[in-house]
């Protein structure tokens, strides 16, 4: 009897095991199921959120890679010899020291990191010498990339001071299809300041250079035109052109160099004459004959104008940035500087005149 027992307990047993192993598959099969249609309803949710786009997670990645770079990094320049060769031996982290002439002749990483991690003041001052197509090659972005930098103070002791940009330029990023914007808040002495790093497909265009001021009609000495850089970026003047409406329109390249952001240069009929009160950067333009020196003319001071043009890279493809042009209304006088107060550049009301006037001041 008692080995009845036994096997009746056995059987038993063995049920239960064999109901308890299909509660289990039927528990995993149950929970193979759900993942499956959470996986379904999160992909569903994918679709109706936005496509998921290699070019816009690339696009992301090089706005974090690129912002790491810039702000966990002091920099580095690799000037290049008179052969284009990267000169190594000096090299420097102080790339900050140069201005933007020297920088666009060799390879720079920026970085704005001082030795604490903090944000560095000299540095940063020194973003305006960098072109934005150095800014970009500087940081690994692809050729195609655009981007717009922007450093912004958030917190401040001064109360005037919160919301202030330290920097503001690049492209704009509603003109392209992809973008991806990563942002970091870092110290700057005892303020806070958002540093925001946009990389885009936007393409990047040609600087806004313009005419800030002009002479056309010096009683002695040579005739010079202002050209102002307004922007944060720095802008190579390799390309760009001043021209002048008289005589069939003689036309010059302006010359080579890059002016910084904020910087004027003075284009000359004669440098060796030339007054300056701080240009960054003064060119030659008397032996093209767009400006006069001496007792040659180049602009005629009763009616005439200045085009300022940029020709595309590697294209014939010229743009007219700027066009100035008077007439006898303006009542043109010797030793009378034009300078642009703003609006449109072909009203003589637009322009302050004064005598011997300002060339080269900020």
């Amino acid at each position: 009897m008692g080995t009845n027992v036994r096997s009746r307990q056995d059987s038993q047993t063995s049920i239960q095991d064999e109901e308890g192993l299909t509660a289990v598959i039927e528990f995993l099969s149950a929970f193979v199921l759900f993942l499956i249609v959470l996986t379904a309803f999160l992909s569903l949710a994918g679709l109706q959120m936005g496509s998921n786009l290699p070019q816009t997670d690339r696009i992301d990645e090089y706005s974090i890679q690129g912002l790491q770079i810039l702000t966990a990094e002091s920099g580095w320049f690799v000037p290049h010899d008179e052969f284009d060769v990267r000169d190594l031996t000096n090299s420097t982290r102080d790339w900050h020291t140069f201005n933007a002439s020297v920088l666009i002749t060799g390879d720079l990483r920026p970085g704005l990191a001082g030795a604490s991690g903090e944000l560095d003041q000299v540095r940063l001052n020194g973003l305006n010498n960098i072109t934005e197509d150095q800014f970009v090659r500087g940081l690994g972005l692809p050729d195609w990339a655009s981007v717009n930098l922007t450093l912004t103070v958030v917190e401040s002791s001064n109360s005037s001071r919160v919301g202030m940009q330290l920097f503001q330029d690049g492209a704009n990023r509603r003109a392209g299809d992809f973008s991806g914007t990563t942002s970091r808040l870092l110290l700057l002495g005892n303020e806070t300041v958002q540093v925001t790093l946009e990389v885009h497909d936007a393409g990047r265009t040609s600087s806004h250079l313009r005419v800030t001021e002009f002479m056309a009609d010096p009683a002695s000495g040579t005739e010079w035109v202002e050209v102002e850089n307004p922007d944060g970026f720095a802008v190579n003047v390799s390309g760009w052109s001043l021209r002048r409406d008289s005589d069939n329109g003689v036309s010059s390249l302006i010359g080579e160099g890059a002016l910084g952001g904020g910087d004027v240069m003075l284009c000359s009929g004669r440098p060796s004459l030339q007054p300056n009160l701080g240009a960054d950067l003064v060119f030659d333009l008397g032996a093209s004959g767009v400006l006069g020196r001496g007792a040659i003319d180049g602009l005629e001071f009763s009616q005439d104008g200045i085009k300022l043009t940029w020709t595309v890279p590697g294209s014939l493809n010229t743009v007219t940035v700027q066009h100035i042009q008077w007439d006898p209304s303006w009542d043109i006088d010797e030793d009378e500087s034009y300078t642009w107060a703003g609006g449109d550049w072909s009203q003589a009301a637009n322009w302050t005149v004064t005598i011997d006037g300002t060339p080269g001041s900020r």
